[in-house]
């Protein structure tokens, strides 16, 4: 099991046991200073000291299992208002939100952007409604996408 695959699993015990979700989990950084960052979320959002109590336990079950090779720094926060979007779930829990997607073809024009609003999300693609049409978007031609945040007026 790789390191991230083990984080990935400690942290998705904790959330469970919490009643959280969690929404990501990233291990990277430069040569000689690894970052461990795991996103939580719950429904009306996380605040900080639930994020601070995440954090404590993580930490605890990453010093007795060790997946991480040598000293890293582990942060725990919330996805965001604007948040990355990468796997299935979650396009499916944006379902009715903006988001941009930057395709790595052309789907739309001459553009690898599209804005819209995620319509629907399946097992393998997701719809995007722009303001001129429906499009179908698999999966694998993201090459990144995120929700957009709108003020209310």
């Amino acid at each position: 099991m790789s390191a991230v695959e083990e984080v990935k699993d400690l942290a998705e015990a904790v959330t469970k046991r919490r009643s959280l979700k969690l929404w990501d989990v990233e291990v990277g950084g430069v040569p000689g200073r690894t970052v461990v960052r795991v996103f939580v979320d719950a429904d009306g959002g996380v605040d900080l000291d639930t994020v601070a109590e995440v954090s404590e336990e993580i930490s605890r079950g990453l010093d007795l299992k060790d997946p991480i090779a040598g000293r890293f720094t582990l942060e725990v926060s919330s996805p965001g208002l604007e948040r990355n979007l990468k796997y299935p779930q979650h396009f499916a829990a944006s379902v009715g939100r903006q988001v941009v997607i930057k395709t790595k073809e052309r789907l739309v024009g001459d553009s690898h952007r599209v804005e819209g609003t995620v319509a629907a999300a399946g097992a393998n693609s997701f719809s995007i409604a722009t303001s001129d049409e429906q499009v179908d978007v698999p999966y694998s031609a993201v090459k990144s996408a995120r929700t957009v945040f709108e003020w209310s007026k």
